[in-house]
């Protein structure tokens, strides 16, 4: 199937077009298909509504999505056909083997609780001398956790002390879906969100389950802080030291995390 050329959604999100570009310059410059003739079949793991996929498609890329709810309208989105749920037991991404030669996630890993089986379906889906590249808030994020808005909560996890949530509620901290609550709805929101919703992970972490599944990782800090959007990368090209301001931007604020799927199989 050719890639989606539709003229009829218009209302693509800044924050997906930004994305797109910027995971056309890693697909080509990173995974090596800047000069390549063919096109790159793109999976986007855990879509959302399907944007980031629409805004791919139109880039030039054959690129699907996939999520564990339909969070897209068909009636909203042009292209319904590109997106699929999640079966969630057994957990299996819904493609056949070998299909994509990338698979991209942006703020997706840090609420997966089920990470061994996330990696381990996307080597799965991949094909031999692919790459997974996946975008997400580091363990230690500040000033706070990026989702509630609850400082140092990301620190906590996977403790979720209810007295921590009841001061940052009484103080009136809200995200944007919260304004009209009481601070105590508030907090059994936060609570049940941090222990269902949330699954921060180390840096060593997830370079152990990548060596695992896939035998190598690369976390290319400078090339995320040289090519991404947003205030984080304005803010670490003007710091010094780029080796060390990278690390430090990858644990404290985004971390960008490649993974390849050698070209030998190695039996997982």
């Amino acid at each position: 199937m050719p890639p989606s050329n539709p003229n009829t959604f218009s209302d693509v999100s800044q924050t997906a077009v930004a994305s797109a570009a910027f995971f056309e310059t890693a697909i080509k410059e990173l995974g090596g298909w800047g000069s390549r003739p063919t096109i790159a079949k793109v999976m986007d793991f855990g879509c959302g509504s399907g944007q980031l996929v629409h805004a791919l498609c139109q880039r030039g890329f054959d690129a699907y999505g996939c999520d564990i709810s339909a969070y897209w309208a068909e009636d909203q989105i042009p292209i319904p056909d590109r997106l699929s749920t999640i079966c969630r037991s057994p957990y299996r991404l819904p493609f056949d083997d070998n299909t994509f030669d990338v698979v991209i996630s942006t703020q997706v890993l840090e609420h997966a609780q089920n990470k061994e089986e996330c990696f381990r379906e996307i080597y799965r889906v991949l094909r031999p001398g692919g790459y997974s590249m996946h975008i997400y808030p580091g363990k230690w994020y500040l000033p706070y956790e990026p989702h509630i808005y609850v400082p140092l909560m990301n620190y906590f996890w996977p403790y979720c002390p209810i007295w921590w949530l009841q001061v940052w509620a009484i103080l009136g901290v809200r995200n944007q879906f919260q304004h009209n609550l009481s601070w105590q709805a508030i907090v059994a929101l936060n609570h049940k969100y941090c222990r269902e919703g949330l699954s921060y992970w180390t840096t060593g972490q997830y370079q152990e389950l990548s060596l695992n599944i896939f035998g190598n990782f690369d976390w290319p800090v400078q090339f995320y802080i040289d090519n991404a959007h947003g205030g984080f990368a304005r803010y670490f090209k003007r710091l010094p030291f780029k080796a060390l301001s990278g690390k430090l931007g990858r644990e404290t604020r985004e971390a960008f995390l490649i993974q390849q799927k050698t070209p030998k199989e190695r039996g997982i």
